[in-house]
């Protein structure tokens, strides 16, 4: 048992995620603690980065504070949580909801894979596109493209709008929709302002005991977002992403085969003043990184 594990032994592990360990607090509450794991392409590395989990922990706080007025979240605040000392800076105390089985994906850029299939067919997620685009160009507005929520281990599969439909139900995505474009549209022009360009980003939803949607899980961390340098004076993006992106590109260039590696420490630091940049670029505030 590892000294995380023995500190929070007295609650009940819930759920082992690829970064965040969910505990069984309370009748109507849970414990999210964010460990320093990092994955990529859908593999959990063993090896931590020391310091990420309170930093995404912090900047996904900063965010669901900053977002409450568009849609209500799963934070539970002004409550003092019991744990170690050591791991208050990366718990959270929220709501328990039920989780809507769908990764909810706003794209603002075409990057990624979503460029990749369009460089290929001229389509995102099934959809052809008639615009002629570059790699990195803006889109003519936001679109959604939703995944599946895997098991660690396993992959997302991108679906249809439709086939999102027959999952959760017309209205209920129809609000997920609505809801995740309008975050992302507010966080995008919030972010532009202060150096960063949210390229895309993804969103998870619950259902609260009162039958709200509300949103869970993180929200617009290097984690779950695609981070570009945005120079305002002279209107320059610097696509050479901060996000983990840089991790990814890393183990391309390495040829890694899938498997356990320990990770170079140049390579962990350089992933933490990344993430360190992006936090302190959005919120103005390095305290306690």
């Amino acid at each position: 048992m590892n000294a995380l594990d023995e500190s929070l032994s007295k609650y009940n592990l819930i759920h082992k995620g690829k970064v965040r360990n969910i505990y069984d607090y309370a009748s109507d509450r849970l414990l999210i603690v964010t460990t320093d794991r990092i994955s990529a392409f859908d593999f959990v590395f063993e090896d931590e980065i020391p310091g990420k989990g309170e930093l995404l922990t912090k900047m996904s706080e900063f965010w669901f504070r900053k977002t409450r007025h568009i849609l209500d979240n799963h934070i539970i605040e002004d409550s003092s949580i019991n744990v170690a000392s050591d791991i208050v800076d990366r718990s959270m105390l929220v709501k328990k909801t039920e989780v809507i089985p769908i990764e909810a994906i706003v794209r603002g850029h075409l990057s990624g894979s979503a460029w990749k299939s369009y460089k290929d067919s001229k389509e995102i997620n099934g959809k052809l596109i008639n615009k002629e685009y570059q790699q990195y160009d803006m889109l003519n507005q936001p679109i959604f493209t939703p995944s599946t929520k895997a098991r660690i281990g396993s992959k997302d599969e991108n679906i249809s709008i439709e086939k999102m439909y027959d999952i959760i139900g017309k209205n209920l995505a129809d609000r997920v929709i609505s809801k995740s474009l309008l975050l992302y549209e507010y966080a995008y022009d919030y972010a532009k302002k202060r150096g960063i360009i949210i390229a895309d980003t993804k969103f998870e939803f619950g259902i609260d005991s009162e039958d709200n949607l509300i949103l869970i899980d993180e929200v617009f961390t290097p984690d779950c977002s695609r981070f570009w340098l945005y120079d305002i004076d002279k209107n320059h993006i610097d696509h050479n992403s901060f996000d983990k992106q840089f991790f990814r590109d890393y183990l391309l260039s390495i040829n890694w085969d899938s498997q356990q590696i320990v990770l170079p420490a140049n390579i962990k630091n350089e992933i933490m003043e990344r993430y360190k940049l992006a936090y302190k670029l959005i919120t103005d505030n390095v305290d306690g990184l």
